[in-house]
């Protein structure tokens, strides 16, 4: 079989023509300092806390940023800790969520052995709920802690939105990540944009991944869009919108009308329209069409980056955890307790998509509300 030629390290993918928006992304170093120097480096002062001499075991489902930091903080002092993750490989979104290009996977790799190392204990391809039982888990631990992230895509309301060659940014992203860790990107052994004009609906950061990797696969174009004006999505990062003025790639303002079709039942056009931003008679911001810049553009993939809803409904179905009105998982007690006896819930799964300094952030005092609870709280369960 053979091998797709893509540039998998920073370094050989700054190596093509770029983009500036996208020379920026491969050179910000920002999450791979972050894992490197940050995320695992969290000490607890012990004095301050109960330690709990491995006489009591938690469990925390899901080994994304949320999960690997309440593991180490609950490790450190003293609990036993196993965290239940559903993937073959430890990490969650880091691990086959980013692009090998910003953060190389033999780095956070080498951060969950030494949580390993120091007696985390990872259970992997075990998804609570399906072929874990979550009674068991219950009966077996003294609180279990949910990180599970928000998984549930929000889903795309348009025409033409059930023709094939539309993925959602997620699959597209684990796609070439799987291939690359168990089939050295073998032809024909990931979701590949080479040689096709590819659409990105969603001006975000994970978007943004996606155009990177579809460049990165060789696509013959790129068009990422977004409704919003750049100024409304991107207000936290100071000169981007001077930066991407021009740039062909990225186009705010801008609404999918409809995704067309062959006669083959393949996605093959798209019809945009741009629109104008005012506000309401409250104040809101609304958009409106601008007349007569209705265009239809030719592409063959389209790759779909705008949200998610929250949890997956297994998490409500199964975990005894309610729902808030934004679709993450509400909280009784505390900021993380989420159904009693010792439920807690930390990350995105509780507070809505976010920075993974964040979810790691929420990690750390997740377990350290756990650790109080439980130890004040519950029966020591062996």
């Amino acid at each position: 079989m053979a091998k797709h030629k893509i540039p998998i390290t920073r370094e050989k993918f700054l190596q093509l023509t770029l983009p500036a928006r996208l020379q920026l992304w491969a050179e910000n170093r920002e999450l791979e300092d972050y894992i490197l120097t940050k995320a695992f480096t969290y000490k607890v002062t012990a004095a301050k806390l109960p330690i709990a001499n491995e006489a009591i075991k938690v469990a925390i489902i899901g080994s994304g940023p949320a999960g690997l930091g309440c593991a180490n903080v609950l490790n450190q002092l003293g609990f036993k800790v196993t965290v239940f993750e559903r993937d073959d490989r430890p990490g969650g979104l880091l691990i086959y969520g980013v692009p090998n290009i910003k953060l190389p996977k033999e780095i956070l790799l080498a951060k969950v052995r030494g949580l390993e190392e120091a007696g985390v204990e990872f259970r992997l391809n075990a998804e609570v709920g399906t072929n874990t039982s979550w009674e068991e888990i219950k009966k077996q631990y003294a609180a279990v802690v949910i990180c599970t992230g928000i998984a549930e895509p929000r889903s795309l309301e348009l025409p033409g939105n059930k023709l094939a060659g539309i993925y959602y940014a997620k699959d597209f992203l684990i796609s070439t990540t799987r291939s690359l860790l168990d089939k050295q990107l073998n032809a024909g052994t990931f979701i590949s944009a080479e040689g096709k004009d590819v659409l990105i609906i969603g001006g975000g950061d994970t978007g943004t991944d996606c155009a990177a990797l579809a460049l990165a696969h060789e696509a013959h174009s790129i068009l990422q869009v977004e409704r919003q004006d750049c100024n409304m999505a991107r207000i936290s990062e100071e000169g981007f919108c001077k930066i991407v003025k021009g740039d062909v790639s990225l186009q705010y303002n801008t609404k999918v009308k409809s995704l067309l079709g062959d006669d083959k039942g393949n996605v093959s056009g798209v019809e945009l329209c741009r629109l104008e931003w005012g506000q309401s008679k409250s104040g809101m911001p609304i958009a409106r069409e601008i007349e007569g810049t209705t265009q239809v553009l030719p592409i063959q993939m389209v790759l779909v980056s705008v949200g998610f809803t929250g949890p997956e409904a297994i998490v409500f179905e199964k975990f005894g955890v309610k729902k808030t009105p934004l679709g993450t998982i509400a909280t009784t007690g505390g900021l993380f307790l989420a159904a009693e006896p010792c439920i807690f819930a930390a990350g995105d799964a509780r507070r809505g998509s976010g920075m993974v300094e964040w979810a790691f952030e929420e990690g750390y005092d997740a377990a350290l509300e756990c650790a109080k609870y439980c130890t004040d709280n519950i029966k020591r369960k062996q």
